[in-house]
């Protein structure tokens, strides 16, 4: 079982099975939703299981997750990979924790996993932003600020420029990049505990 401690979800994270990321090309979104559900229920595989597309944290439609991961099918965590715009999951991960559902009151930690996606500069100079902005970093310290009981990660997969690309690679710009780094950090009560190298490509460090 996996207990409520911030950093044994740090810790576990570096289970994933990032090598594959190094090999997906494009947003890799269903690729990294894939990962993390594939993680979490290799953790503990009798006891964990993912809704894959999570219940809304309100009436209706009020807005869902990625995952929601659970176990012995009570909701432990909350999940959402993005690649665009990570401040607004930020919010819904946020929006999970004073959720009134009496079915999440067990939701003890939130996990952002932000990527890398569209290029800046032309030529040579063509560079993935990081995926981590100080905007993120900061929202996340908020977020855990204001619910101390509650730990939220940020994962962030940054990427390299390929120099060489294969003929297919070269249809679309999207294919253009590779995973070189994942790093990650987890917020509680405001504070930043650790931000350890959770997977370096060897052959693509910038």
């Amino acid at each position: 079982m996996f207990t409520s401690d911030p950093t044994a979800l740090l810790q576990s994270l570096d289970k994933v099975q990032w090598s594959v990321a190094t090999r997906t090309f494009g947003s890799s979104h269903a690729t990294l939703i894939g990962l993390i559900s594939s993680w979490w229920i290799g953790l503990s595989p009798n006891a964990h299981s993912v809704l894959d597309g999570a219940p809304s944290y309100g009436s209706g439609n009020a807005g869902w997750c990625d995952l929601m991961l659970c176990c012995d099918d009570k909701p432990l965590g909350v999940v959402e990979v993005e690649g665009t715009k990570p401040l607004g999951k930020i919010c819904t991960l946020s929006a999970y924790f004073s959720s009134n559902r009496q079915e999440f009151a067990s939701i003890w930690f939130g996990l952002l996993l932000v990527y890398a996606y569209g290029t800046k500069g032309k030529g040579a100079a063509k560079q993935y932003p990081p995926a981590e902005t100080p905007e993120v970093i900061d929202a996340a310290r908020m977020v855990s600020a204001t619910y101390p009981a509650k730990a939220l990660a940020i994962v962030a997969l940054d990427k390299i420029v390929d120099v060489e690309l294969s003929a297919v690679r070269r249809v679309s710009p999207y294919y253009a990049g590779s995973c070189n780094r994942v790093t990650a950090s987890v917020f509680m009560k405001g504070k930043k505990i650790e931000r350890p190298v959770l997977f370096e490509n060897t052959d693509k460090i910038a």
